[in-house]
């Protein structure tokens, strides 16, 4: 009874009515469909929860750390936005931090030891967005401020290594800029609210996975259909967790198959990502 309890706790959705920054700026779709029903109460797996709960922890323990060896820290400063635009916005900035002569916005990522192999030289691009949020509504002038998610690896690797945590600095997107993103979002959300129009599954990424001497093209759903907030309800207004991975082509030793109906596809996705060796 306790553990259930608990359990009931640390998984109760964030129904506050306002659309967040570290969450309504990259789905347009889960975003339409929250304002109008809000997120279900469901009780997951503790191998769902438990990441939640470890990065808040993570958190804590990095603010009380870079207090220590930073000029100056401020952790978890709101910004709330609750009449500017036609819905309330609001986010939580991990931490403002001076060090020496530089300015740094800083937010905190928990990463598992695989996600840290598919980091690039910039931060995902919804934490990218997220992070220009703040930047364009922070409360001090933000010009001489930089911008930087760390990446912190909670897990070792496929083949049972720790990654090093890493600090990815990028040039944010200009207020212009999000307020235009903000502008879609509103605009998706009134068309769901009004029309029943709701906004596109996000596209499906294509890459290529060896297995022996083969290469295969897949075709992979938006990361973000395994975590659908509404999959499992029976009336699910979703649907994105429906989505499934597709085989499009395979490529061994420099002959490529192309399974039937793909050709055109293969051939544009060839066009962007290369052949295996390219990559």
């Amino acid at each position: 009874m306790l553990l259930s309890k608990l359990k009931e706790s640390l998984s109760e959705p964030r129904n506050d009515g306002y659309l967040h920054f570290s969450q309504h700026l990259q789905h347009d779709r889960h975003t339409a469909i929250y304002m109008k029903y809000g997120y279900p109460k469901t009780t997951p797996a503790w191998g769902r929860m438990f990441p939640l709960v470890q990065g808040t922890g993570i958190h804590d323990v990095i603010h009380t750390h870079m207090a220590k060896i930073v000029d100056h820290y401020l952790p978890e400063h709101p910004i709330v936005l609750d009449d500017q635009y036609h819905y309330p916005w609001t986010g939580t900035v991990d931490a403002f931090a001076k060090v020496g002569d530089e300015y740094w916005i800083l937010d905190y990522k928990t990463i598992s030891g695989a996600g840290m192999f598919f980091l690039g030289d910039e931060p995902k691009e919804d934490h990218k967005w997220q992070v220009s949020a703040y930047h364009a509504f922070m409360p001090m002038t933000s010009d001489d401020w930089r911008t930087a998610v760390i990446y912190l690896p909670s897990s070792p690797d496929y083949k049972k290594n720790w990654s090093e945590p890493v600090m990815l600095e990028f040039e944010p997107y200009s207020k212009r800029e999000v307020e235009e993103r903000i502008s879609d979002v509103e605009r998706a959300i009134g068309l769901y609210l009004e029309d029943n129009i709701l906004p596109d599954i996000p596209p499906p990424t294509f890459a290529w996975k060896k297995r022996g001497k083969t290469y295969f093209l897949q075709q992979r759903p938006h990361y973000t259909t395994l975590f659908c907030p509404w999959s499992s309800l029976i009336d699910d207004p979703c649907g994105c967790s429906d989505e499934k991975s597709s085989l499009l082509a395979t490529y061994t030793e420099g002959d490529l198959k192309i399974e039937d109906g793909y050709d055109k596809m293969v051939k544009q996705i060839i066009q962007e990502i290369g052949y295996p060796y390219d990559s």
